[in-house]
């Protein structure tokens, strides 16, 4: 599963499988549309997929929560940076996250954004109890209510902000996560603990093929763009939309130390440490507790 739908960022997928690179590790692979963290967790954890996308800290906070679902390990993280943002029409006024207060926001049910939220409002300063959210479970119709007036902003990731000013066809202000909860994650794949025991080698094979997609990708953009829009689960969206998303990816994918696709566990540790101090998690997991980081080679 993807991580919300077909989405341009969600492009390594599809080109892995349209270069027949999950096809030479002996892999038959089928991508489906994400419904965000929450949802996709559910499904893995029922064994209707092999492989989702998670949000790294949504994972963290569902491993956290009484009676939370535990049975997973996240294995080649695709984000080494938070991608969450809000997005807001720039003559809404909406400059800061303060301004978000008491607004109407879009949100996908059991994504990172409506997750997160408390935590973003906590450490940026502003009472989130009045905000109005609207529910929206397909990500790609959340620039549509943005544009048409039916919400003051949309939790939307960075990279998508062309794709939403493409729809909207306004200046757009947009706020970031990571500009007021600091060092996070953004997304990984997962798999269930039985999986990532007993499947090990699968699990290897399908991260080697997943993560030459990524590669290529970030090395060219375009070309990957045009491989991702050709593929009939995208429904006809446009490469160069596709191709801006991966460019304004690089950043977000690329760690500052350590390899492509590979977990630092001192980093996880510390990602831990801002939910805990956030107050969104309790003290106790540790980054054994979540992640797998043997399955990717």
């Amino acid at each position: 599963m993807t991580g919300a739908g077909f989405q341009g960022r969600e492009a390594p997928l599809l080109v892995a499988r349209a270069q027949g690179w999950f096809r030479d590790e002996g892999l038959a692979v089928e991508v489906l549309p994400g419904k965000g963290s929450g949802e996709n967790l559910k499904l893995l954890a029922a064994g209707q997929v092999d492989v989702a996308t998670l949000d790294v800290s949504a994972a963290m906070i569902e491993a956290s929560t009484p009676g939370g679902i535990r049975d997973f390990r996240l294995t080649s993280v695709l984000h080494q940076r938070n991608l969450a943002c809000f997005v807001a029409l720039a003559s809404s006024g909406i400059r800061t996250p303060a301004d978000l207060a008491g607004r109407r926001l879009s949100y996908l049910p059991g994504g990172i954004n409506h997750v997160l939220f408390p935590t973003y409002a906590q450490l940026a300063g502003f009472d989130p109890s009045g905000v109005q959210w609207v529910s929206n479970p397909v990500p790609a119709q959340h620039a549509a209510l943005l544009a048409e007036g039916r919400v003051d902003a949309i939790s939307q990731f960075v990279p998508a902000v062309e794709s939403v000013r493409s729809v909207a066809k306004q200046d757009l202000s947009v706020l970031p996560f990571v500009d007021w909860i600091g060092d996070l994650h953004g997304s990984a794949m997962a798999v269930s603990t039985a999986t990532a025991t007993n499947r090990a080698d699968v699990v290897r094979r399908f991260n080697r093929a997943l993560l030459r997609g990524l590669v290529y990708c970030m090395q060219d953009p375009e070309p990957a763009g045009k491989a991702y829009a050709a593929q009939p689960e995208t429904q006809g969206q446009q490469a160069h939309l596709a191709t801006a998303e991966l460019t304004a990816l690089r950043g977000y994918v690329t760690p500052a130390e350590g390899r492509l696709g590979h977990f630092d566990e001192a980093r996880v540790a510390r990602n831990i440490a801002i939910l805990h101090g956030a107050g969104a998690i309790p003290a106790g997991l540790t980054p054994p507790d979540i992640i797998a980081p043997d399955l990717v080679e």
